[in-house]
């Protein structure tokens, strides 16, 4: 009769620890990217049932937009970043599990790699830009990656990257076996992202922020890897060649050495020049990217680049960094310029606002080439790999 009874019970739910504290208010481009996986990953059906851990000292109401969903426990806490972080780095202390309660397996969605008594490890490593240009990170994120990642990554039982330049990267640079590593591409949600015609909803918002009818946009955290001192520089240039050019409108939160960025707008001379929107809502990025002539991403180094694929969904030319995961993710949809090159930054930009006929070929390209990016997928294979590690 027990036995009977038993074979009623649904089937045990397995259960997948996450760190999903990047996801929570002013996201950057990780926290956007694990936003957007989580959404579509608790969409699907699958066995597992998340536990949500959520760290963060600012906020003590956080509106989740994942509260309410089905198979998911959010574990929130109110600990200091830095010193928790700190705290797993040199103590080796508190283990996840305190905090998760067991879990058979726990991702890391932001790249920390916290201490775990019980189950397998799993994280995304986005790029590995802080062991290429130590200088050019900040002093806590920068030195912590750097210590923690030679020692604790090939412990980890798998590793997921947004791109082969990144796990071509693993490979070489820490050694991490290739069957290790999965590439999962992200995605883009066009549901978001696309060409809106509704003028006077354009114009409002322009003129919310300021902006000029047409501009060259960027998309970043105002810091140093994002090479925006390069861009001024390049766009010096570009007014060399061209009388009263396009504005540059840059939006973005304010990161490392965010100050001596602006400062160096006043050191080019280009105070009517840039405009800093800072960090807007996301639901007015769309409406952003839709009234600028071209994006710009002159970015040092990437390991995936959203911005790009958001930039391409909503019919906007791209003129982007000559660098390995730029190259794989827009394939021929963009234009290309070395990012330290000033000079040829100037006179990609040049083209592009002189040649209607190349900023419609590469919209036309990019149109067709964000149809290859999938947030559904993107989840599928984070799905996949869950299994397979669990299985081993």
């Amino acid at each position: 009769m027990t036995t009977k009874i038993n074979q009623l019970k649904p089937p045990k739910k397995i259960k997948i620890g996450i760190d999903a504290s990047c996801i929570l208010p002013r996201k950057t481009g990780v926290g956007k990217f694990s936003l957007s996986l989580l959404r579509e990953m608790l969409s699907l059906e699958s066995p597992f049932e998340f536990i949500l851990f959520l760290n963060s000292f600012r906020h003590s109401k956080i509106d989740l937009p994942l509260a309410g969903m089905q198979n998911i426990k959010i574990k929130q806490y109110r600990l200091p970043g830095p010193l928790l972080v700190q705290s797993w780095r040199y103590l080796r202390f508190p283990p996840i599990d305190l905090l998760t309660g067991f879990v058979d397996a726990f991702h890391s969605l932001s790249g920390y790699i916290p201490p775990q008594i019980h189950g397998k490890k799993i994280v995304s490593v986005y790029d590995l830009f802080f062991m290429r240009h130590t200088e050019q990170c900040d002093v806590l994120g920068g030195q912590y990656f750097a210590s923690v990642f030679p020692k604790q990554l090939p412990q980890c039982e798998h590793i997921i990257c947004p791109s082969n330049s990144t796990k071509k990267d693993l490979i070489e640079l820490l050694k991490i076996p290739t069957d290790s590593i999965s590439v999962i591409y992200g995605g883009v949600d066009q549901r978001k992202f696309h060409i809106i015609t509704d003028y006077p909803l354009l114009e409002m918002i322009r003129k919310e922020y300021c902006l000029p009818p047409r501009y060259i946009l960027g998309v970043s955290t105002l810091e140093m890897r994002k090479n925006l001192d390069g861009l001024f520089i390049a766009y010096k240039h570009l007014k060399e060649k061209l009388y009263n050019p396009p504005k540059l409108v840059l939006v973005g939160g304010e990161g490392w050495k965010s100050t001596e960025i602006k400062s160096a707008v006043k050191q080019h001379r280009l105070i009517s020049d840039v405009i800093f929107t800072g960090y807007i809502p996301e639901e007015h990025l769309p409406l952003i990217y839709n009234s600028a002539l071209f994006f710009v991403f002159p970015s040092l180094w990437e390991g995936f680049g959203l911005p790009v694929l958001e930039a391409m969904a909503c019919g906007v030319p791209c003129l982007i960094s000559d660098i390995p995961a730029l190259h794989e993710i827009a394939e021929e949809a963009a234009l290309f310029a070395d990012p330290y090159n000033y000079y040829e930054m100037a006179e990609r930009m040049k083209d592009l606002i002189t040649s209607h006929t190349l900023r419609e070929t590469l919209q036309q390209k990019g149109l067709a080439q964000v149809n290859k990016f999938s947030w559904r997928l993107t989840a599928q294979k984070t799905l996949r790999v869950y299994e397979k590690i669990l299985k081993t």
